[in-house]
């Protein structure tokens, strides 16, 4: 199995002709991406934070990687977690549990 750091996802990401990560989409969005990659039987896995305003509570999101499409797709409900359930979320999927 092939391990991904965060910098292999952002660059075949943005390879494979995808914006997830460009400056423009994470500035729109308020978005943080934190280095934990969680990888594992279950797929490649990820947490993304976004802020709604700078009164609104940051919340996160899990999301999985495709790393032949460079394809970024959130898993379960966009910002529905704290910091602890995503991150929890993500490590138990990437098991494939």
């Amino acid at each position: 199995m092939e391990y991904y750091s965060m910098d292999d996802i952002k660059m075949i990401n943005r390879n494979k002709g995808h914006y997830f990560f460009s400056p423009d989409s994470m500035r729109f969005f308020r978005s943080r991406v934190g280095d934990s990659v969680y990888q594992g039987s279950g797929g490649v896995y990820f947490v993304t934070s976004e802020q709604f305003d700078w009164k609104s509570p940051r919340l996160y999101t899990v999301r999985s990687f495709n790393p032949e499409t460079g394809g970024i797709n959130t898993v379960g409900e966009f910002n529905e977690m704290t910091r602890y359930q995503a991150h929890s979320a993500a490590k138990k999927l990437a098991e494939g549990k």
